[in-house]
């Protein structure tokens, strides 16, 4: 079986206001496990400086096993975490956080891609989110696994994307760090 070509990464601008970070599942036991995670930490890193600097939330996430934020990426004390399954809104404040602050875009990365990214994406298109998720940025416990998610991502039932327009509304945009910008510097 042949995954289907995926389009290129699309560039973004987003208003930092209105934009969430959801970084899901770069803990200390997940990074330990899965080689792609642990090595996407420094881009990761790299990706939320910037996003600090623009003003944007940022919300980590934890699996439920005994784990904790991995410290590579610097996890600030008003950076807050949720603890669920895959889906992050499942049981958890998020939604209730992300709706505070009127957030319209999400920005899903982390680990797993075909577990977590893929269903909290999912899950924020359903409550009406426009969603970006940077091919750079996330990782499974197998290039294939991510590869599928990739696909799935743009391919949602009811949330379709396939050709992957640029901000396309409650669906996802798959794109990369290096080519999402903020068109707004006021920091929260």
């Amino acid at each position: 079986m042949d995954i289907p070509d995926l389009p290129d990464a699309a560039p973004v601008s987003l208003d930092a206001a209105l934009t969430a970070v959801l970084v899901l599942d770069l803990t200390d036991v997940s990074c330990s496990k899965v080689p792609a995670a642990s090595a996407s930490l420094t881009t990761v890193r790299r990706f939320l400086d910037r996003v600090r600097a623009e003003g944007a939330t940022v919300v980590f996430s934890l699996g439920r096993a005994p784990q904790e934020v991995h410290t590579d990426l610097g996890r600030r004390d008003n950076e807050p975490t949720v603890k669920s399954s895959a889906n992050k809104f499942f049981r958890t404040d998020l939604e209730e956080r992300l709706r505070g602050l009127r957030i319209t875009h999400a920005v899903v990365l982390g680990t797993a891609a075909n577990g977590a990214v893929l269903y909290t994406s999912f899950a924020a298109c359903a409550l009406g989110l426009t969603v970006v998720v940077p091919e750079d940025a996330i990782s499974s416990r197998t290039v294939v696994a991510t590869q599928i998610a990739r696909w799935q991502l743009l391919n949602q039932p009811g949330f379709m994307n396939e050709r992957n327009t640029a901000l396309r509304p409650q669906a996802v945009t798959l794109s990369r760090t290096d080519l999402i910008s903020f068109a707004s510097r006021a920091p929260r």
